[in-house]
């Protein structure tokens, strides 16, 4: 019988996990904004990502986002991010899912909250200059799990994000109508200048 080198079997290993991860890569935010691929995510590659997240999530394309349609996106992220299938989430599955990387996602211990002081890309981009690295990325949505995680057990349960985001839909829905427009999803993902279409220069 030929032996097989230890070696080999550490390689083919990693490049199962390797390849189990790349299928969430392909379905990053991060990635899938990032269209002249060189890394970082500009706020006008944001701002296209979102519309076209804005029209996957409205499930009756009928131009209008409601409540119901938000949480049901919510629930196909999280088993998205789910990739063992073992219903929970943990950092790393949800760095990938969101960045397409899990940089130093584990050694995130601040939870990022969220409320209408700010959106995500303001909270996100940290450097002020406009782009969204990397690492900018792992860092905002492994400090979202931190927050997320209720029990501060290290695992996000389907539960524990369904009752955030049913805050999360209040939150953004800014008029209470039950519908979470388009300008208020911008608001929420971008800011108010971003969405007016009045943002400042960022920083050179």
């Amino acid at each position: 019988m030929k032996k097989i080198p230890f070696m080999s079997i550490v390689v083919g290993l990693c490049m199962f996990l390797f390849l189990g991860y790349g299928t969430v890569y392909a379905q990053s935010l991060h990635d899938k904004a990032d269209t002249n691929k060189d890394g970082v995510v500009t706020r006008t590659e944001m701002k296209k990502a979102i519309a076209d997240r804005y029209k996957n999530e409205d499930a009756n394309k009928d131009g209008k986002l409601t409540v119901e349609e938000y949480l049901q996106a919510r629930q196909k992220n999280f088993d998205a991010a789910d990739t063992n299938k073992d219903g929970v989430v943990v950092v790393e599955e949800w760095a990938m899912y969101w960045c397409g990387t899990v940089g130093d996602a584990a050694k995130v211990k601040d939870p990022v909250k969220m409320d209408r002081s700010a959106s995500r890309i303001q909270r996100m981009d940290t450097s002020k200059d406009g782009k969204i690295q990397p690492n900018e990325c792992v860092g905002f949505w492994a400090g979202r799990f931190v927050d997320l995680d209720e029990n501060k057990d290290g695992k996000l349960t389907r539960d524990e994000y369904m009752t955030r985001m049913k805050e999360m839909a209040k939150m953004m829905d800014l008029d209470g109508d039950g519908i979470i427009t388009i300008e208020e999803y911008n608001i929420s993902w971008l800011g108010k200048d971003k969405a007016s279409g009045k943002e400042k220069q960022p920083k050179k």
